[in-house]
């Protein structure tokens, strides 16, 4: 009689646990897995596309309206609960026209941007992800440039800060990989202390870059993990 009275406890124990297991395992499931306004996550998109519009502060001829040329670029960010965060911008133009006396070729831009990006995630899933970004960062001009002191001809790279500001769209046709389409507008500073000590070839890329301006159009895939 101990022994079943054993057994029954046993069971009745035993039954408690399975019914709580159950219960657990079917509250885990009700819980979100999708990417729409209720999981907060990253995003990384890799992208080309193309410049145009390009001026400067003070229309300076010697930047060329489609100076923005093809560019390419990369950009990571997080997204609070689907909606607002952080995001790091990266873009590469190898050709930039600039037609001034001394400038030999190999004229290219880059920035890195700092920015806070914004979307509002549309469907069950977060299927279209309309957004738009915009900050702060350094934006970069690297040409040959002919020393018309040596007459020799080097590369020489100066930067500025800058600001970026455009938005687009993501649309992902899974829950984890998509395209991006994004229409941006970069300005750099308009930097009137030009470095004195520097080489005659410094200025002359620092007096170009300073207070350029110009639009950027890209598209790319997507992924959010």
């Amino acid at each position: 009689m101990r022994s079943a009275k054993y057994f029954v406890a046993a069971a009745f124990v035993l039954g408690l646990a399975g019914t709580a297991s159950a219960q657990g395992t079917s509250t885990a499931t009700t819980q979100p897995t999708t990417y729409g306004a209720t999981v907060s996550h990253w995003v990384a998109s890799g992208f080309a596309g193309g410049g145009f519009n390009a001026s400067s502060a003070t229309d300076d001829p010697r930047i060329q309206e489609n100076g923005g040329g093809v560019s390419f670029g990369g950009q990571v960010g997080y997204l609070w609960h689907g909606f607002v965060g952080p995001e790091f911008l990266a873009e590469w133009a190898p050709s930039f026209d600039v037609n001034a006396v001394f400038v030999d070729g190999n004229t290219h831009v880059h920035s890195y941007m700092l920015n806070a990006i914004a979307s509002a995630p549309l469907g069950a899933d977060g299927q279209l992800m309309p957004f738009i970004s915009g900050g702060y960062g350094r934006i970069a001009m690297s040409a040959d440039i002919i020393n018309p002191i040596t007459l020799t001809t080097d590369n020489n790279t100066n930067s500025v800060w800058g600001s970026n500001i455009g938005g687009g769209i993501m649309a992902f046709a899974s829950e984890r990989f998509g395209v991006r389409g994004d229409l941006r507008y970069y300005h750099a500073s308009n930097n009137t202390n030009l470095d004195i000590n520097g080489s005659v070839p410094d200025q002359l890329v620092e007096s170009i870059v300073s207070g350029v301006h110009f639009w950027r159009a890209t598209g790319g895939l997507s992924v959010r993990w």
